[in-house]
């Protein structure tokens, strides 16, 4: 099975096309620069994060200030030192920013490190990592209506010469960068704003961007007993009661902000066991029949394979009506839809399908695939034993007005294709 890649294309991961512009007064082409943009023009980190283009730069407005220059030798391996510096009335400064580790290390702490200059009585700081979509929305919309949960912050103590914080970075973090930014707060609470440098339009200063070493998302699988999951969709049991992997966009894995679609993983000596939680206000299908092409409409898929070798895998489906759709891949791609597998699938609907004149819920679904079966179309090896690993990626296709195409995924492809394999989620048994 070939499917298209539904809203695939909409996010790219080259720093310059995190650029968010917003129209400003005095005519078209007066555009804000936006901490993305302003850090991808003055930091140019690695080859990976030049890629600006020459017409955005001589149409910014106001100039983008080429202040946090990365000097080749100026940090210990691993680090990263930007030169020059961020300026704040009553001759504030601050200088000599060290981030490290460079590359950053999802799920563990990135350190910052600066010195700061100048009278502070009464101030301190507020340090905050962020994604680079956060940062630029809340650029182009001041007062953010979504908040992102990758967000962190810490306050700092700005009396000392040189200032040192830890900020971990949350693991899964799927943008290829992280941006750190510096709020200076006065003794009444209020934001003293950064005058020189990299900076927001409402003065938050941005101390650096980062690369991040990307990793696929890491899920564990618990083993239960054998009979303790029914398969009827109804996600009642003690397995599915925790909180689930929330599902990201298919391309670049941002927060998807609706309700989160959810999934959880489990096993037994006989079974890969599925969950998935999937809110929906309009439950529909027009397919019929077993093998139907479910991926055209709206469906949940989950891909298991050994390895992410591209070769051997298995493809299983099933629509809010409780068709299925299933298919082996010897090779990439290359599928054999013939092919019927010995899954057990359940869903449970919380709406009424194909009545587009109310508002639906939502639905859930429940999967039991044989490990009998894994092992003799993947590279999985039998006998299922803790500590064992293998690669997986759970969609879902939506389509929110019966028109309009939405990709989610586990981990992210972050490629349009839903059979790429270099970044499927890692899975452990336990």
């Amino acid at each position: 099975m070939v499917e298209p890649g539904p809203n695939e294309g909409t996010f790219k991961t080259c720093l310059c096309r995190h650029v968010r512009e917003s129209r400003i007064p005095g005519g078209p082409d007066r555009r804000r620069a936006t901490p993305a943009r302003a850090l991808a023009l003055a930091l140019p980190l690695a080859p990976a994060l030049a890629c600006v283009d020459p017409e955005v730069v001589a149409r910014a407005e106001p100039p983008v200030e080429a202040t946090l220059i990365a000097a080749p030798g100026a940090a210990a391996p691993g680090k990263i030192a930007p030169a020059g510096g961020v300026d704040f009335p009553g001759g504030v400064r601050i200088t000599e920013v060290e981030l490290a580790p460079a590359p950053a290390l999802p799920g563990e702490p990135l350190h910052v490190s600066f010195s700061i200059t100048g009278p502070r009585d009464g101030l301190h700081g507020r340090l905050a990592l962020r994604s680079p979509r956060s940062a630029s929305r809340e650029e182009v919309r001041p007062t953010p209506t979504i908040a992102d949960p990758r967000d962190r912050a810490v306050d700092l103590d700005l009396g000392g010469d040189r200032v040192e914080a830890d900020l971990d970075l949350p693991a899964p973090w799927h943008p290829s960068t992280v941006i750190i930014e510096l709020e200076v707060i006065d003794a009444r609470g209020r934001r003293v704003p950064a005058i020189a440098g990299p900076r927001s339009a409402d003065g938050r200063a941005f101390l650096g961007l980062a690369p991040v070493l990307r990793r696929p998302t890491a899920l564990v699988a618990a083993r239960v007993d054998a009979g303790a999951i029914t398969i009827d969709g109804a996600l009642d049991e003690a397995a599915w009661q925790g909180p689930g992997a929330a599902l990201v966009e298919s391309l670049g894995g941002e927060p998807h902000p609706d309700p989160p679609t959810e999934v959880w993983l489990a096993w037994d000596d006989r079974h890969l066991l599925v969950a998935g939680r999937l809110p929906d206000p309009d439950l529909w299908t027009t397919f019929e029949a077993q093998d139907d092409p479910l991926y055209q409409q709206e469906a949940f898929e989950v891909f298991v394979a050994g390895d992410g070798s591209g070769r051997r895998y298995l493809e299983y489906q099933v629509a809010a009506s409780g068709l299925t759709f299933d298919a082996r891949f010897p090779t990439y791609r290359k599928g054999d839809e013939a092919w019927d597998s010995a899954w057990t699938t359940a869903v449970q609907r919380d709406g009424t399908l194909n009545d587009a004149g109310d508002r639906d819920r939502g639905w859930s679904v429940e999967a039991a695939i044989p490990w009998d079966e894994l092992c003799a179309e993947t590279t999985i090896t039998c006998p299922p034993r803790p500590g064992q690993r293998l690669r997986l990626n759970v969609f879902r296709l939506e389509r929110p007005d019966r028109k309009r195409s939405l990709g989610l995924a586990l981990s992210p492809t972050l490629t349009p294709d839903f059979h790429a394999w270099q970044n499927a989620a890692e899975v452990e048994l336990r």
